[in-house]
């Protein structure tokens, strides 16, 4: 029987899933899963893929190609422990993370909340993706006092992402919550879904996981159009589910975006706007407007 099951989708990293890997004690009840989404065998030597050698590490390798969220799904369909971990390959957990987590171990809990740190990837040096969290955090103790359903709202709608999060199984196959099979923003609804049906949560203020910041990052770069379109669709889809659940105070600002698509053309810049607006989208036309503005002063203006 296993405590838990750490699920760590994997794409071309392997460098960085070994150092992920490395971070997770050798334990008999811990089940390490990773899924690797079709990577390129030119950067991914099979014969020796991290973890190959270790105990309690299940390797799946798929072909589809379909993303993280597809690739968690197999994870939790293949997942045997009482608790549920995610990790992207290119985090890891921080040292002593398992003193944290064990005091729960044995609660009735459905989810746990935790903290993270943050650190550049290439030099391990301070960095600040785990700033939100800490403000959530705050605001979450500030609400907390006065309602505790407000309080919870801060925590289920604006702290998406699967890490620093503990599943209790039971609670994941019992709502037969599954991931979006999506190239960006795929564990958003997972998580609000999972923050939205909880009964019974905690929330700790110990950081078990570190968040990495990578330029090449998916997360982090928008070279292509088609990043920017996985991209800017994840979030109308995130905010279409907040404003069917009443909750239009957490949806996602949308203006940056509209600003952004004007590299690739004004028709582009104009269809992107309307889908904005047709969705019922935070836009702030002041903004846009200062943007096009401070172009046109300096001519540059495509």
């Amino acid at each position: 029987m296993f405590t838990y099951s750490i699920i760590i989708p994997h794409k071309n990293i392997p460098h960085l899933l070994k150092r992920c890997l490395d971070s997770i004690p050798s334990r008999k009840d811990i089940q390490t899963i990773i899924v690797d989404d079709n990577s390129d065998p030119t950067i991914v030597n099979f014969d020796k893929f991290p973890g190959y050698d270790k105990d309690n590490i299940e390797i799946y390798l798929t072909k589809e190609d379909k993303g993280a969220g597809y690739a968690r799904n197999i994870g939790l369909s293949k997942a045997k422990g009482k608790w549920i971990l995610f990790a992207d390959a290119d985090d890891f957990f921080n040292q002593n993370f398992l003193t944290e987590t064990d005091k729960y171990v044995d609660t009735d809990n459905d989810l746990i909340y935790f903290l993270a740190t943050s650190v550049y990837s290439d030099t391990l040096n301070k960095a600040f993706r785990n700033k939100y969290l800490l403000s959530t955090r705050k605001k979450y103790y500030k609400k907390l006092i006065k309602n505790e359903d407000e309080a919870k709202s801060e925590l289920v709608y604006k702290n998406w992402e699967a890490w620093a999060k503990m599943f209790n199984r039971n609670f994941i196959e019992k709502n037969k919550l599954l991931f979006e099979e999506e190239k960006i923003g795929e564990d958003a609804l997972f998580v609000i879904k999972a923050g939205e049906l909880s009964r019974k949560y905690f929330v700790s203020d110990f950081p078990i996981y570190c968040i990495t910041y990578r330029n090449d990052s998916l997360c982090f770069k928008i070279i292509s159009e088609d990043d920017f379109d996985q991209n800017f669709l994840a979030k109308v889809r995130i905010n279409k589910y907040l404003e069917n659940v009443k909750k239009n105070s957490f949806k996602i600002d949308l203006t940056d975006d509209i600003i952004l698509s004007y590299r690739f053309g004004r028709k582009k810049m104009i269809n992107i706007y309307k889908i904005a607006k047709e969705n019922g989208n935070k836009i702030r036309i002041k903004a846009i407007l200062k943007y096009f503005l401070i172009k046109i002063k300096n001519n540059i203006l495509i």
